[in-house]
């Protein structure tokens, strides 16, 4: 390990400060007790790590904002001016848990005996003792678990008649108290810590007084890509003291140590510090990660650094897996060895085992407390169980009565609460929603191009920008080009709130120069929205998913915020996923209005394989259909004048929805003229905002041969281009442009019944530049997939080429889309006759 006299290793001050050490200590027992109480009795959850993050937890949670501690109010603990705490090494949430249960109960008690409101903290917001019967059990379960034992009126139980009992998940979630991640995933909760720090200078936040972010991580999760990912993107975005990451470095993961283990110990190179000093990190080391004396020194010393020093912070403190409070030299008093590493990872011992029986005794004898019915084996009746487990949470907490430490705990959260202010200083406006602007919305959208003027808000400066949502038929432009566009008139109405970061794909995507103001810098530039980022696409995600999961707004129903768009090739877009799917989980259940995420699936489609097969974009965007539906808008533009009326219809709902947390839009590379729409059925240029629109309808008084619905660039451009010569052919179908099922969904029904009624999908073909595994409409019929026409005709993969090349290979140039829809004419009675057979073969 190393020490701060390593080369690269920022020294730790010394320690002058007076802090009450030994309050931090008891309640570091005291919590340290209450999470291996919710294992032995829950039978479910982690042990080992939980236990050496807690000095860290601790330490965090109640050193005081002065000596570096969280700025935090325990009664407002979502209130957005109050620093973020991120448990990002989720599985260790029984720390948390465990200290906020507390927290709560010396709130209730010293409210119960003053009542005095300073003291009063919500039920519905707190963490109780009686929630420990909660602990990795479902809501619903919660509902009735006293009811169905018996014990509804049983006193011991007396606090759940407020609230009920809160369900405590398994792992981090954003909805608890402090936290401020849904951690767990390896790496995935900490790589979106470098946008959430950012977001605080974007909004013009001092580095020395504003929110700062403090994530708690293991070193096992930081060789996990997204988290080698944020030491990059943190650095390029220089957030400098705002981000404190501490890492408890105990070298035990789930079933293996990481050096010795996973890494041959022979390899000695392999060094922690070293990689965090050698990414450019200011990184501090504590040799002792579990010594409340070390952990405050860590703490006062980051809080104290120059904040001109933009480098992000590491704090490296060796911990002990499976660490407590009375063990000396490995071994627990009266017991024997104390079981560490990567054997204490699960809770795998049995309800009041010898171990835990051990464990408890050293707090019965350093407080003065006895729990009940813990020597004479397992509860096996499930009403007992409940009443001890109940009991002895119970004599864990009698502790606050001791000594005073409840009347310290309480008095001491209130003060730190009392410097949560209301009243912020920020460049942000923060009062109104600028999503919510009157011209970001469809009907209000310049059909011209428009000369606007902007002003920089922190230099200045003025000048004109262009901005073209629409173009006119025949101009040569790809959807892609729109991008920008779109992008910019975000930024010109919201005031450069739409940022986007896109590593050097940035000008390839068209991200680019959606940004009015160039490259953000926070020191000399804040007003720019093109961050620069490396090749790191779930970094790069996970960093806007931070920017958008903050606001600035002290009421929780009104945004004020920033959006955020990521995106590269639509092959490679996969990467973006899991975070992505993270944070639709946290946006779906925060009580709190955030931010859109935009994913850009650029380049998508059979043509990107012009580049190779590795680029070849047909199946993996299809990843973005993978949520709860209606919780993603996700688009596909065959033109360009498709862009902007789908694109802001679906922010539309975004903006005043919170359930919508993700705008996917999906592009093709190839620039094509745009459309003629004076030929189309339904010639409204604002017609993508319905989701679907009619290209050609069904020429009355003829027979009708079918539905063909269209999705992509190549593949709509390429059928457009060959509806003369069906025409001519006599070939009646309706030609639908899919750009958004989700869009469509809304319409009213009369509409949608109008463009695609349900009897159509048992009449019904596709032409796509996606896949037949995944459609752009749901519910199509039996025979669709016999009839359609998509990139994947054969189920291979594409060999690359030239576009005309790959697009021919793929079946999609005009001539096939020619034959292929002819046939599904051709055969439609026969077709209809198969269906009306294997029906009637079910009476």
């Amino acid at each position: 390990m190393a020490t701060s006299a390593q080369a690269g290793v920022s020294p730790l001050a010394r320690l002058t400060a007076s802090y009450d050490r030994e309050r931090l200590e008891d309640v570091g027992f005291l919590t340290s007790m209450t999470l291996v109480l919710l294992g032995n009795y829950a039978q479910t959850g982690h042990f080992g790590g939980p236990l050496a993050y807690t000095p860290y937890n601790v330490a965090t949670h109640l050193a005081g904002p002065s000596l570096g501690g969280l700025r935090f109010d325990y009664r407002r603990p979502k209130h957005p001016y109050s620093d973020k705490f991120m448990l990002a090494g989720g599985h260790c949430i029984p720390t948390c848990y465990a200290l906020w249960m507390i927290m709560g109960q010396a709130l209730e008690r010293q409210f119960t005996a003053t009542g005095d409101r300073r003291y009063y903290a919500d039920p519905e917001g707190a963490i109780l003792p009686i929630d420990a019967l909660g602990f990795r059990r479902g809501a619903g379960a919660m509902k009735t678990l006293l009811q169905d034992q018996g014990l509804a009126d049983h006193p011991l139980f007396a606090q759940a008649k407020a609230r009920g009992i809160k369900a405590l998940a398994g792992h981090a979630e954003s909805v608890d108290m402090t936290n401020d991640v849904n951690g767990g995933p390896s790496g995935i909760g900490v790589a979106t810590a470098a946008g959430k720090a950012a977001f605080w200078d974007i909004a013009g936040a001092a580095m020395g007084g504003g929110p700062k972010i403090i994530a708690f991580e293991g070193e096992f999760a930081m060789t996990e890509g997204h988290a080698q990912e944020l030491k990059t993107q943190a650095l390029a975005m220089k957030v400098g003291k705002r981000l404190r990451v501490m890492i408890s470095d105990n070298n035990a993961g789930i079933d293996d140590s990481l050096l010795g283990g996973v890494i041959d110990a022979k390899y000695d190179g392999y060094n922690l510090v070293e990689q965090w000093i050698a990414y450019g990190w200011n990184v501090f080391v504590v040799e002792n990660g579990n010594d409340y004396g070390q952990v405050v020194t860590a703490l006062k010393t980051m809080e104290d650094w120059d904040p001109k020093d933009r480098r992000p912070m590491a704090l490296i403190g060796k911990t002990v897996k499976g660490y407590w409070p009375a063990a000396a030299n490995g071994k627990i008093p009266g017991f024997g060895d104390q079981v560490v590493s990567y054997p204490s990872h699960p809770y795998a011992m049995k309800m009041n085992s010898e171990y835990f029986v051990a464990l408890a005794q050293t707090f019965e004898q350093k407080f003065g407390v006895e729990f009940q019915g813990i020597r004479q084996g397992a509860v096996k009746d499930a009403r007992e169980r409940l009443v001890q487990f109940k009991t002895n949470i119970d004599v864990a907490m009698s502790v606050l009565d001791k000594n005073g430490l409840g009347d310290w705990l309480a008095d001491h959260l209130v003060s730190i609460g009392e410097t949560v202010r209301n009243d912020f200083p920020l460049r942000l406006q923060v009062t109104e929603d600028p999503f919510l602007d009157e011209r970001l919305r469809v009907k209000n959208l310049p059909t011209e191009p428009q000369k606007v003027a902007v002003e920089n808000a922190v230099s200045g400066t003025k000048k004109d920008v262009g901005i073209t949502l629409f173009r006119k038929a025949g101009e040569v432009a790809g959807t892609r080009r729109a991008i920008s566009e779109i992008v910019k008139w975000v930024n010109y109405v919201t005031g450069n709130r739409f940022l986007t970061i896109a590593a050097d794909l940035s000008e390839s995507i068209n991200l680019e120069h959606g940004s009015l103001w160039g490259h953000y810098d926070p020191e000399t530039n804040p007003q720019g929205t093109r961050i620069k980022a490396a090749i790191q696409e779930a970094g790069n995600a996970s960093t806007a998913i931070g920017l958008v999961s903050q606001s600035a707004s002290v009421d929780p129903d009104k945004f004020s915020g920033v959006w955020a768009i990521s995106g590269t090739y639509g092959a490679f877009t996969p990467l973006m996923y899991t975070p992505a799917r993270v944070w639709s989980q946290q946006s779906q259940d925060s009580k709190f209005k955030m931010g859109v995420l935009h994913i850009l699936v650029g380049h998508s489609g059979p043509e990107t394989a012009a580049d190779g097969r590795t680029h070849f974009g047909i199946f993996a965007p299809q990843v973005w259909k993978l949520f709860p539906r209606g919780q993603v808008m996700h688009l596909n533009f065959w033109d360009y004048n498709d862009v902007a009326p789908a694109y802001f219809a679906a922010a539309e709902i975004a903006a005043r929805e919170p359930k919508v947390g993700i705008i996917t839009l999906e592009v093709a590379r190839p620039d094509f003229a745009v459309a003629d729409r004076t030929t189309f059925a339904d010639q409204d240029l604002l017609a993508a905002a319905k989701g679907f629109y009619l290209i050609r309808d069904f020429t009355p008084g003829k027979p009708r041969h079918g539905y063909v619905v269209t999705q992509g660039s190549s593949s709509t451009v390429n059928l457009v281009s060959v509806l003369p010569k069906l025409e001519a052919a006599g070939i009646n179908v309706r030609v639908i442009a899919a750009i958004s099922e989700e869009l469509f969904d809304r319409q009213p029904e009369a509409y949608r019944h109008s463009v695609l009624p349900p009897e159509a999908s048992y009449d019904l073909m596709v032409v796509s530049t996606g896949t037949r595994r995944m459609w752009p409409v749901r519910n199509v019929g039996p025979l669709t997939d016999e009839y359609s026409l998509t990139s994947d005709w054969d189920n291979q993969w594409l060999t690359g080429g030239l576009e005309p090349e790959v697009i021919a290979e793929a079946h999609l140039d005009a001539n096939s889309i020619l034959a292929g829809i002819t046939r599904f004419a051709k055969e439609r009675d026969q077709r209809i006759a198969r269906q009306t057979e294997r029906m009637q073969s079910l009476r």
